[in-house]
């Protein structure tokens, strides 16, 4: 009980004054005085080693006092007595005795009446300040304060240069401001310090309690001039501030936190900056801000809090302790719970603060050194922040806009701390974010640098591959093309002798080897695909397809077909392939085997070229090539005169492939393959498929004119006239073989005794000629000469067969009409030019009139003539008959004349026989004539 009173003593009235306003006491506790937290009574040293106890003291001061004459020793005794009652009550009170005894009120009181007599009845004594200074005491230990005010008011108005003024005036001050009475206090205060600093330890509680008591009245501007007076008196340098310790410490802080309750009762930051644009620039002027901004950050205003510590940055952005106030608004935020706030003045911090900003350059590296550590977590934040906002966004601008922050704020942090513990990942996820981006060509860089500058951090792999997967995204201009995809396929190569063990190796040859296919490198790519195949048990099936993929088709352009066909028959083991990729892939495959058969034939191996090419429809059933390669497997053999496993594989093509465009070609081949075995029969056969079945017409109808050709030759003449018959019904071009097949069947049906039908194909050989206008040739109208000549034929021995009988003037016109009909037909075989047939009718026409005459000459008589009759009837047919002669002769003449150009054939010589007959002195020499032709040919 007695311990816990110290609390009781004067001083502690001040301090719960000063709590009440956010301030404590800061008085020196170590001397007793009222003022003080602990009260001490004067006290006479002991002098003698003698046990007297208090109160036999006091009973001999007051048995002095009844004896005692003078008033100045009687003030003094009673002076005595009073303070030897209040010693003790005072050490119990204070709790320093060594006695459990709490203070006696009668014992107190009779105190107090002891100091009330002696200034009641000593009034103008010497020493009553200290009488009026121990009252004032014994009235606060009784409570009662209005007479301790009065008593100390007394006390400083009469004894101003007392020794207990100061104390005193401190007192009477606490007790007006208790009170409420600021002004009155106020005026004490200023008393006390108008007294000066030089032995007044209150002087600078005095200040700091006028700026307390100005608060009170709400004179908030004089308030602050008061408290900047203490700091400008005790705390205007910075060393002032850092050697504070203990009660200067304590005046210090309460009155920083004075300062800052005030500007937030006039005003936030701004005022600060007011105050002291007013007053001038202040030491202190960081702890007011400071001091400010924790009380709005105690009450969570933590946005003004932040304006408050920023307007001193800005005030003073070159001070030291920018940079940390910077920090505590993070830490604050951060501590809150606004993360957007928080990296919204970090980012803040970097821009003012960073290795790139002014004050960066224009500070030491101690300064620096309180920099990096935050510069660096702000950095990373802000990156990963960003970074992670960008990667959730959906929308495109504002995902832009934070990849856009992150990669700078990472940027910065890579240039900033190279050497930082996570500048590895700091490049990584800034290659990441380029990446992102589409901006391959600048994330493959990045990636770069975590490889080369960091290649031992646990990102160096995850780089190394990403840097190909950056290649492989990056769309190169056209110029820049080549040079890319070769860098590609290099690092490619360097990633996978630098990472052995790296999980995606395999995948990673995969697509190096794809991308040399790609480039036509196909010596690369089959080297690339080997390795990838090699570890194909490590890849996954999508992956080892690829491999065999690439293997196979790197070897078929390589020439490489056994290789190529072996990898591609194992990329068809691949399950996930559609139809049509394991379709192209088959008749790849065919492929390969094909040209197998190709080599093999080069070299002469047709046994094996066959083989090979017989087997591809084993190998890869439905390929496009399976028709080909057993089409040129049975020309094959057609070539290396195997006839008869020729027309085996051609019919077998023929029935496996009716529709193939090849079965086309394969009677064309039958027909050569018969024809080297002289099997016409089968090869007129063959083309008279071709004529019926053929796709072009032209093809059917050469097929159609040699079918017909071919039964000729195979003597089968039924089948050779249907098929001339067929050809020339069907095809009126091209001329020539029109004509000619008309004159075939004029010599078949000649052969076959159908005059008939002969005639009737002469009758079209001169049609055909004579219609056929400019595509006349030399051999149509010979083939129409000689078809006019043998129809001259057939109507001469029509004509010949007649005879003349009576009466002759119906027998004659008619036999004359058969002899017009024949001359007819001669005639227009002369005019053909065709030498063979021009004698030959010339003479026939000369005959025809011949036999006329002849005819004339040994017509039937008429009965019942007498010689003479007779004889002249005779005359009278000679008459008629020699017009006849004189005509054939003059024929025949034509014909022997034609000796002179030079032509002597077997009519011109017949011709001339009949002259020799009929003129036997002028055409029987025979010799002659013969010469004489001779030399005019």
């Amino acid at each position: 009980m007695i311990n816990n009173r110290r609390s009781l003593a004067w001083i502690a009235v001040s301090s719960c004054l000063l709590a009440s306003v956010g301030c404590s006491n800061v008085q020196n506790r170590d001397q007793g005085n009222i003022a003080d937290l602990g009260y001490h009574a004067l006290k006479s040293p002991s002098r003698e080693p003698l046990v007297v106890t208090s109160e036999d003291v006091i009973k001999r001061y007051q048995a002095y006092l009844e004896v005692v004459q003078g008033q100045e020793v009687e003030a003094l005794a009673s002076r005595r007595v009073a303070a030897m009652r209040m010693q003790k009550q005072e050490a119990a009170w204070m709790g320093e005795t060594n006695e459990d005894v709490n203070m006696d009120p009668v014992q107190l009181e009779a105190s107090i009446a002891d100091y009330e007599r002696v200034l009641k009845e000593f009034p103008n004594q010497a020493g009553n300040d200290e009488v009026l200074y121990q009252l004032a005491k014994a009235y606060t230990m009784a409570g009662r304060t209005d007479d301790v005010v009065r008593t100390v008011q007394q006390l400083v108005k009469e004894y101003p240069l007392s020794p207990y003024y100061t104390d005193s005036e401190f007192r009477l001050g606490q007790l007006l401001y208790r009170q409420d009475r600021y002004t009155d206090a106020q005026a004490s205060f200023a008393r006390l310090q108008s007294k000066g600093r030089s032995g007044n330890k209150y002087y600078v509680n005095a200040g700091y309690m006028i700026g307390w008591s100005l608060f009170k009245q709400n004179r908030y501007d004089d308030s602050l001039d008061a408290f900047a007076k203490v700091m400008d008196e005790d705390f205007n340098s910075q060393s002032q501030i850092d050697r504070a310790q203990g009660v200067e410490r304590e005046i210090l802080s309460d009155t920083v936190h004075a300062m800052a309750v005030i500007f937030t009762y006039i005003g936030e930051s701004e005022e600060v900056g007011k105050f002291f644009d007013k007053h001038g620039e202040r030491n202190y002027e960081y702890l007011i801000y400071a001091q400010l901004a924790d009380l709005y950050y105690e009450q969570k205003y933590y946005q003004v809090g932040a304006t408050t510590l920023t307007a001193f940055t800005q005030r003073h952005p070159d001070s030291d302790r920018a940079p940390g106030y910077y920090q505590q608004i993070v830490s604050r935020f951060d501590a809150a719970g606004y993360p957007l706030l928080k990296r919204q003045y970090a980012g803040e911090y970097i821009e003012r603060f960073g290795m790139n900003s002014e004050y960066w350059k224009n500070h030491d590296e101690k300064v620096r050194e309180t920099i990096k550590g935050p510069l660096a977590a702000y950095l990373l934040d802000l990156a990963k922040f960003n970074h992670g906002f960008a990667q959730q966004s959906k929308d495109k601008a504002e995902r832009a806009r934070y990849f856009a922050d992150a990669s700078r704020w990472y940027d910065e942090y890579i240039r900033s701390f190279p050497d930082a513990a996570d500048a590895a990942e700091a490049n990584f996820l800034l290659a990441e974010i380029y990446y992102q981006l589409g901006n391959y060509k600048r994330a493959r860089d990045q990636y770069m640098v975590v490889v080369n500058n960091y290649p031992d951090s646990p990102q160096a792999a995850e780089a190394a591959y990403a840097i190909i997967l950056a290649y492989n995204r990056y769309q190169p201009n056209d110029g820049e093309e080549a040079e890319w995809r070769q860098q590609a396929a290099q690092y490619s190569m360097s990633f996978v002798r630098n990472y052995p063990n790296h999980p995606e190796r395999g995948q990673v040859l995969v697509a190096t080897a794809e991308q040399f296919l790609t480039d036509h490198n196909y010596q690369q790519a089959l080297e690339v695909s080997r390795l990838a195949w090699e570890m194909r048990d490590g890849l996954s099936d999508e992956h080892r397809y690829g491999a065999a993929l690439v293997r196979g088709h790197s070897a078929f352009e390589l020439g490489l077909y056994p290789e190529s066909e072996q990898a591609l028959s194992d990329a068809l083991t691949y399950q996930k392939i559609d139809n049509k990729t394991r379709q192209e892939l088959r008749d790849k495959v065919a492929a390969a085997i094909y040209k197998q058969g190709e080599e093999a034939k080069a070299s002469g191996n047709y046994e094996q070229a066959v083989a090979n090419w017989k087997r591809i429809g084993d190998v890869a059933p439905g390929s496009k090539n399976t028709a080909i390669a057993e089409y040129d497997a049975a020309t094959l053999l057609l070539e290396a005169g195997d006839y008869a496993g020729a027309e085996n594989a051609l019919r077998e093509f023929q029935n496996k492939y009716p529709r193939d465009k090849l079965s086309a070609d394969i009677p064309a081949k039958l027909v050569y393959l018969y024809e080297k075995q002289g099997k016409w029969k089968q090869a007129a056969n063959a083309l008279e498929e071709v004529s019926r079945e053929g796709s072009r017409p032209e093809e059917k109808r050469i097929a159609t004119f040699q079918a017909a050709e071919y039964y000729e030759k195979a003597g089968d003449n039924k089948n050779a006239l249907l098929m001339y018959k067929r050809y020339a019904n069907n095809y009126q071009q091209p001329f020539d073989p029109l004509i000619e097949a008309a004159n075939k069947l004029q010599e078949l049906y000649g052969k076959d005794n159908n005059a008939e039908n002969r005639r009737y194909w002469l009758d079209q050989i001169i049609r055909l000629n004579r219609n056929a206008g400019p595509n006349q040739t030399q051999r149509s109208r010979y083939l129409a000469a000689g078809a006019l000549y043998e129809s001259a034929e057939d109507e001469r021995k029509i004509y010949e067969s007649i005879r003349l009988t009576l009466p002759l003037n119906k027998s004659v016109p008619v036999k004359n009409k058969a002899l017009q009909d024949a001359q007819a037909k001669y005639t227009e075989a002369v005019e053909s030019g065709v030498q063979e047939y021009t004698t030959a009718s010339t003479y026939q026409i000369a005959q025809l009139y011949t036999e006329l005459a002849q005819s004339l000459l040994k017509s039937e008589r008429p009965k019942g003539m007498d010689d003479l009759e007779l004889e002249e009837y005779q005359f009278l047919l000679e008459d008629q008959a020699y017009p006849f002669e004189e005509a054939a002769v003059n024929i025949h003449m034509k014909n022997i004349n034609r000796t002179y150009e030079g032509i002597y054939d077997e009519w011109v010589k017949k011709s001339f026989e009949v002259m020799a007959d009929l003129v036997p002195t002028q055409y029987r020499k025979e010799e002659k004539a013969v010469n004489y032709v001779s030399e005019i040919r």
